[in-house]
């Protein structure tokens, strides 16, 4: 099976006060974690895939789900076009993903089979608000491995989403007191910061204590806010958030239209303007590779997406997958093979 490492310690907060609506992201792995920055258009015909269907390379029982974008989106992808870790669209409406061991899909024999990766990309394509995106939750049945999402609108919606035992558990409004997401069920993380003070608790929190939590440290920089530049105290946030394997950290500044990342591979900071190309559906998909070594506005080194640049970093990413094995196993016990799974996943958006 596609498997994320045990170890991996992602990051989300929002900071939405007045005139401020901004995001912050870290990937934290214990490998290099390849990928591209994408322009995805509006107007293109897609379909679901699961990842079952994947793995065994057998066409599914169910139908796919199947839809037209209506929304532009930026997106930054780790397997290809269509497959984002996360990422916002035209309409402000922003989905990420954390890993969340334990998590287990409730199963809906009836409904379309879709791998979470790709029902991100779904509500990006197809949904406005927070409200619309947990509404396609009762019409597809999700598959893949441990993750849990955090959602946010341009409107200030919020949503925790998590599946803990095969049971859908979704949180908004008050029931999601501090906009930040990391590795643990989100109840779990707001009990441990009751402790905390400006929480209800007594602990001072320490933002030099790496061994406090990366939910308590977020909770209280957010909780605090700035009065400087807010896209420079979200970076700060994601660097006192580091533990040692952040790999990628991203902010989006989406009340002035603009993305701003850099890599543990390329560590200059690097932007990009959420309108810098056309959404159009007869304009092409723009990409960049994520770890591109320039700083500053990158929007001219960005480039027409083609099935090679899918087939480059699927093989990259499954690669890492497979360092112990064990994908290629799984995939053996039905008959399949790394050549297949890596052409089924880079074909995926053409």
């Amino acid at each position: 099976m596609l498997i994320p490492s045990s170890q991996s310690g992602c990051s989300t907060f929002v900071l939405c006060d007045g005139e401020t609506f901004v995001i912050g992201h870290n990937l934290d792995e214990t490998f290099h974690v390849p990928g591209m920055v994408v322009f995805n258009t509006r107007g293109i015909d897609k379909s679901s895939r699961s990842l079952m269907e994947w793995v065994t390379g057998q066409t599914p029982l169910t139908p796919r789900l199947t839809w037209t974008s209506q929304y532009g989106s930026l997106t930054f992808d780790t397997f290809g076009r269509d497959l984002p870790d996360g990422g916002i669209n035209e309409a402000g409406l922003y989905v990420q993903e954390m890993t969340l061991v334990g998590t287990q899909f409730p199963e809906y024999p009836e409904r379309p089979h879709v791998f979470m990766v790709i029902w991100m990309q779904y509500v990006l394509d197809t949904c406005a608000t927070v409200s619309e995106a947990l509404a396609t939750l009762e019409t597809v049945a999700l598959d893949g491995w441990s993750w849990h999402f955090l959602l946010c609108d341009r409107q200030g919606a919020t949503a925790v989403v998590e599946f803990p035992e095969g049971e859908m558990v979704i949180r908004t409004g008050g029931e999601v007191p501090v906009p930040v997401l990391c590795n643990t069920l989100y109840a779990e993380e707001l009990e441990s910061l009751k402790r905390h003070q400006g929480f209800g608790g007594v602990e001072v929190v320490d933002l030099q204590d790496k061994t406090v939590e990366r939910f308590v440290h977020a909770a209280h920089m957010v909780e605090t806010g700035t009065d400087g530049d807010p896209v420079d105290y979200a970076f700060e946030i994601l660097e006192t958030l580091v533990r040692g394997g952040t790999q990628w950290s991203y902010v989006i500044d989406v009340a002035n239209g603009r993305a701003y990342f850099h890599t543990a591979a390329a560590r200059e900071r690097k932007s990009v303007a959420l309108d810098a190309f056309d959404y159009g559906p007869d304009a092409p998909s723009k990409v960049l590779d994520i770890d591109v070594d320039l700083g500053g506005d990158v929007t001219d080194h960005f480039v027409d997406w083609t099935p090679e640049l899918n087939w480059t970093l699927a093989a990259a990413q499954i690669a890492n997958i497979d360092r112990d094995g064990g994908l290629s196993a799984a995939l053996g016990q039905f008959g399949n093979t790394m050549e297949n799974l890596i052409a089924s996943i880079a074909r995926y958006a053409t």
